[in-house]
């Protein structure tokens, strides 16, 4: 995904001491596709309406601890700043940005301003 759809994939680093390298403790990366079908998850469509968010992920010594939280609300005003800017150029920016969320993080999504539409059909 990374390498077909780079501008919605971003990491969190946090620096390691013994070996002063980046260290990666979390990801979101999402493609755009015309519909959000289990089908259009394994393609970018890089004119697609919707922003598909496919993985929010924490390494889990640092889950609990407001990363995700931080990491979501930065993805986000990043995400639409890319997608008006897009847009300025005369491309298409997307419309929507949709997930799909196991039930134990609903209110996780919420709390970051997602509303729950219905139970997924995409296993």
């Amino acid at each position: 995904r990374q390498q077909h759809a780079g501008d919605y994939f971003i990491c969190v680093t946090k620096p390691d001491s013994e070996t002063n390298a980046e260290d990666i403790i979390g990801y979101i990366c999402s493609t755009r596709c015309n519909e959000f079908t289990e089908e259009s998850m394994s393609v970018h469509d890089a004119s697609g309406p919707i922003l598909a968010i496919h993985s929010v992920v924490v390494d889990a010594p640092y889950r609990r601890q407001g990363v995700a939280s931080a990491m979501m609300n930065k993805y986000l005003k990043q995400m639409l700043s890319f997608s008006n800017m897009v847009a300025d150029t005369g491309a298409n920016g997307f419309s929507r940005v949709l997930l799909l969320a196991k039930s134990n993080l609903l209110s996780f999504y919420v709390d970051c301003g997602f509303m729950v539409l219905r139970p997924s059909p995409i296993v």
